[in-house]
């Protein structure tokens, strides 16, 4: 049985557009074929954001995914579920477990109130299935500091103070990638279950939430939607559903955590 391929760079403009270009050579990749590199030129989050990390300091890696069985566009989510709990599991092997690991919906992973992850997947479609993923992670392991106007980001060796293995740290992070998609598609009841309790703010408690139009509103969390949406519930007992970048977190920040 053939295995899924690893390509090491020293110096990409992003892995994720690394592994496009890969597969333009290489079309039949294997699910879970990984590039990773050691710098990132034009890091890339969400919704264009940059993404900041220092040369040889972090984990910069893409993944490919391959369905299984025919997977609509509509269940893409559940891709995103199971990379951001690989993640947290990868994470929770390296800090005490006094540290709350949890992933901020969608699928930034936070510890406590602050960032160590971001990830990005780009999927392209075969009709209205996904024909494959690319899972860009972004993993803060050993930058001791961060100088873009990034409002929370914290790395493992911030909260340890000391450096992490990152082939270690790496080789951990797609091992739970396999693990993790493995619950696709006969399991996927199970991994929304473990998604929705490592959720941050998951607590069943109001906190505040911001809209695009700058109101403020509190609620709890209630669910997740298999589209990814998320349902929140106010104080009323209104419930409401919301996609990506419909409602966000409000993160109220210390002055000790801007300088750290």
């Amino acid at each position: 049985m053939k295995s899924a391929t690893i390509r090491h760079l020293q110096e990409v403009d992003s892995t994720n557009s690394e592994m496009k270009r890969w597969l333009g050579v290489c079309p039949n990749l294997l699910s879970h074929s990984c590039v990773y590199a050691d710098f990132q030129v034009s890091g890339r989050g969400q919704i264009g954001n940059s993404w900041e990390s220092e040369r040889n300091a972090n984990i910069l890696l893409s993944i490919l995914y391959r369905p299984t069985e025919p997977m609509h566009v509509r269940r893409q989510f559940d891709i995103s579920m199971a990379a951001a709990l690989a993640v947290k599991a990868t994470i929770e092997k390296y800090i005490p477990k006094t540290e709350k690991v949890s992933v901020k919906w969608p699928n930034d992973v936070y510890v406590g109130e602050k960032k160590i992850c971001g990830i990005l997947i780009e999927n392209t479609l075969c009709g209205a299935n996904i024909g494959y993923s690319i899972v860009g992670i972004g993993l803060n392991v050993n930058q001791k500091r961060f100088v873009s106007n990034a409002p929370n980001p914290v790395s493992i060796y911030q909260i340890i103070s000391k450096n992490c293995d990152e082939e270690e740290v790496r080789q951990s992070l797609q091992r739970e990638f396999i693990r993790y998609t493995g619950y696709i598609p006969d399991n996927t009841e199970a991994l929304h279950k473990e998604y929705i309790k490592a959720l941050f703010r998951a607590d069943g408690n109001l906190h505040e939430w911001a809209l695009p139009s700058g109101e403020h509103i509190m609620a709890k969390i209630i669910d997740t939607m298999p589209t990814g949406h998320i349902i929140i519930e106010r104080q009323n007992g209104e419930q409401l559903s919301f996609a990506f970048k419909e409602i966000s977190h409000v993160i109220k920040l210390t002055a000790s955590d801007l300088l750290t």
